[in-house]
C-alpha cells in the first residue's frame, strides 16, 4: 500500500504511516507541570509538526533524530498549519519502509545538470580562471560530493542534488546580469558563481535528514569554499595574484552582509551581482517549495516559520478571459 505523504495530509483525518524524525524536543507545558514532545516529521514531500501530549519523556527516549518511526494519530489544524496529534509512535525496522519515500531529490536529471556544469566551465574564456575551475571539478571526490549535496539544511534546495541545481541557477542569473551590464567581468563572475557554495560539500551531510557537520558548524561553507579554492590556487603558481584576490573577495562576500555570514561585504560590482543572484534564487525556491508542500492546505495563507511571515498559497497567474 502506498505510504501517506506529508503533502497529502489534511485536517480532521487520521494518519498511520512512517515518517523520518527531523527535529525533536521536550518542551514545558504552559499551564501545568510536565513536558510535551514536539517533533518535526518528514518525507520526500515535505515536513509537518507532531505533538505527543502524554508520557512524553518516556516516548522521547525510544528514538532519535534521523530515525524512521511509525506514527498513528490525527491531523489537526493549528494557527493555519496542519500538525499531527500523535497517539502512538514507534521506531521502524528497515524492512518496514522504503528509503525512496524519504529522500527528496532534485527534479532535474543529474546527467543533464552535470553536462550544464561542464558547458559553463567551458564558457569561461579567461585561461587562468578556466584552469582553476576545471582543476577543482576534475577532483573526483569533490565532484561526487557536489552532485549529491543539498543546497541548504532547510530553507532552499534542501534535497539531494540541490547544491548543483542552485549553482546552475545562480550561474544563469549572473550570465544574464553580465549581458545587461557589459562592464562586469563576465569570466570572473561566472567562475565565482560556479564555486560560490562549494564548501557546502563539507558543511552539510545526510539525505533523509540534512544536518550540519562539525566542520560546518565550526567554520561554515563560506570559509570552507575559500579554503578549497586557495588549496587549488597553490597548485597554480602562475595564477595572477590580483585575479586571485578578486575571486576570493567575491566568494567571501557573497552573503552580502556580516550578519548574514559574510566575512567581508561586497566591494566590487561583480561581488554585488553574485550576492543578489544567490539571494534571488534561494528566496524564490524557498517560496516555491513552501507553496508546493502546502498545496492541499485549506487556507490560502500559511505561516513560514523560517522566513517569519505569512505566505500566499493561492494562484499568482491571472486568467485574462475571466472577467
Amino acid at each position: 500500500m502506498a505510504k501517506q505523504l506529508v503533502s497529502e495530509l489534511v485536517a480532521n483525518e487520521s494518519v498511520a504511516a512512517p515518517f523520518v524524525v527531523k527535529e525533536k524536543s521536550l518542551l514545558p507545558f504552559r499551564n501545568k507541570p510536565g513536558q510535551y514532545l514536539a517533533l518535526v516529521l518528514g518525507d520526500r514531500s515535505g515536513e509537518i509538526p507532531g505533538r505527543v501530549w502524554d508520557n512524553a519523556e518516556e516516548i522521547a527516549s525510544r528514538f532519535k533524530i534521523g530515525d524512521v518511526v511509525n506514527v498513528r494519530g490525527q491531523v489537526e489544524e493549528y494557527q493555519g498549519q496542519a500538525q499531527i496529534i500523535i497517539q502512538r509512535i514507534q521506531p521502524c525496522e528497515p524492512s518496514e519502509y522504503d528509503t525512496a519515500d524519504f529522500v527528496k531529490t532534485s527534479t532535474h536529471a543529474p546527467a543533464e545538470m552535470l553536462q550544464q556544469l561542464r558547458d559553463n566551465i567551458e564558457a569561461i574564456e579567461e585561461p587562468n580562471l578556466k584552469a582553476l575551475v576545471e582543476a577543482i571539478f576534475d577532483d573526483k571526490e569533490i565532484l561526487a560530493r557536489f552532485v549529491q549535496a543539498p543546497g541548504a539544511k532547510a530553507i532552499h534546495h534542501a534535497y539531494v542534488g540541490g547544491l548543483l541545481e542552485h549553482t546552475l541557477n545562480v550561474t544563469e542569473i549572473v550570465k544574464l546580469a553580465a549581458q545587461l551590464h557589459p562592464e562586469l567581468n563576465r569570466d570572473l563572475l561566472l567562475a565565482a558563481a560556479l564555486l560560490h557554495d562549494l564548501g557546502k560539500i563539507y558543511e552539510l551531510a545526510g539525505e533523509m535528514v540534512i544536518e550540519y557537520t562539525n566542520l560546518g558548524n565550526f567554520v561554515g561553507h563560506v570559509v570552507l569554499t575559500d579554503r578549497i579554492v586557495n588549496r587549488q590556487l597553490a597548485q597554480l603558481p602562475d595564477f595572477p595574484p590580483e585575479l586571485a584576490n578578486l575571486l576570493s573577495h567575491i566568494l567571501l562576500s557573497h552573503h552580502g552582509e556580516r550578519e548574514w555570514g559574510a566575512p567581508i561585504v561586497p566591494a566590487i560590482p561583480e561581488a554585488a551581482a553574485l550576492h543578489y543572484a544567490d539571494n534571488l534564487d534561494a528566496r524564490v525556491q524557498s517560496y516555491e517549495a513552501f507553496r508546493a508542500e502546502r498545496s492541499g492546505a485549506e487556507r490560502q495563507w500559511n505561516f513560514h516559520r523560517i522566513l517569519d511571515r505569512n505566505i500566499f498559497l493561492g494562484p499568482t497567474s491571472i486568467d485574462s478571459s475571466d472577467k
